[in-house]
């Protein structure tokens, strides 16, 4: 029996601005229609819903799913499972030709914490080269979307934690941001920017050094089909809005990570938020993003805290 949007949104688990940018933007399903114009979704409809949201959180790519019949989907789905697949070793230069011995799968697949476990090993033996081989190879296994969600953001993490106790040397820290920094700047091979897309500028404000959350912003969103003008860090909100306003985006993301309830920082994002229209959508995220909610409950600033949140923002603003 045909099912409003807001029961498909709970069968199958994905918010129901996503199902309406799927719907609009890729064709990925045609619900059908009341007579107030209410979209109403039937069995096979939600089971479409939940094979591409499995698909999608496996690493797949929307756009490359999203017209497969539902057979297919569910021929496709059956082999998913990251741990089940062979991963190709990829060469440290990816441009360079590859022989035939280089596409056979020779390195079995590894578990999210491996390549975190492995990363950092990698990172305390100053192996530029070799983090960056096998992060590329968690891309490979896990697509764009698996390998933030699965692999980078954790190792994010674990770096910061072993700073703090010790357990790595502050060049160490550096050597592993290098390579993250350099991964999440290049375009993933294929990849293309819808036509229309909204834009979003990332940044970080004047006095935030910390990059690496604005380049997983920016990622993340370029894979969700964001055109994306990445500022970098440490810049005034002046320039930033600035830049926002000449090219009319659709929404402004900021990562704040260091420091916590600074009245500096409150202010500068008040500041930002009065440069920017009403229209306009700021988004602010990063680890210390949640210590300046309380402090600016009044204005119309999204706030996120972790990479799951920034994707529901991320697919709002593009209704």
């Amino acid at each position: 029996m045909p099912c409003p949007i807001q029961l498909a949104s709970k069968l199958s688990g994905l918010s129901q601005h996503v199902i309406r940018i799927w719907e609009r933007r890729y064709s990925a399903l045609s619900p059908s229609r009341t007579g107030t114009n209410r979209r109403m979704y039937c069995d096979e409809a939600v089971k479409r819903l939940k094979l591409l949201k499995m698909l999608t959180e496996n690493g797949h790519r929307i756009g490359g799913v999203a017209r497969l019949s539902t057979e297919e989907l569910e021929q496709l789905a059956q082999g998913t499972v990251p741990v089940a697949r062979p991963v190709p070793v990829i060469p440290a230069d990816p441009t360079a030709p590859s022989s035939a011995d280089d596409r056979v799968p020779q390195v079995p697949a590894m578990e999210p914490a491996h390549y975190v476990e492995s990363a950092i090993e990698a990172a305390k033996r100053y192996d530029c080269e070799g983090l960056r081989k096998m992060l590329l190879q968690a891309r490979l296994q896990y697509g764009q979307r698996g390998m933030l969600h699965q692999v980078l953001c954790p190792l994010i993490v674990k770096i910061g934690s072993n700073w703090q106790h010790g357990e790595m040397r502050a060049s160490h820290e550096h050597i592993a941001t290098a390579v993250i920094r350099e991964l999440l700047l290049t375009p993933v091979p294929g990849s293309q920017t819808p036509a229309h897309a909204p834009e979003l500028v990332v940044a970080t404000p004047a006095g935030e050094l910390h990059e690496l959350g604005a380049l997983i912003v920016a990622a993340s969103a370029r894979d969700l089909g964001w055109y994306v003008t990445y500022l970098g860090p440490n810049l005034p909100v002046e320039e930033i809005a600035a830049c926002a306003l000449a090219r009319h985006v659709t929404a402004v993301a900021l990562s704040v990570v260091y420091p916590e309830n600074c009245p500096v920082i409150v202010e500068k994002l008040r500041r930002m938020r009065e440069m920017l229209p009403p229209s306009m959508r700021f988004i602010v995220g990063g680890r210390a993003s949640e210590s300046y909610r309380a402090s600016l409950p009044n204005e119309n600033i999204q706030w996120v805290h972790c990479l799951h949140g920034l994707d529901e923002a991320l697919c709002k603003n593009q209704l």
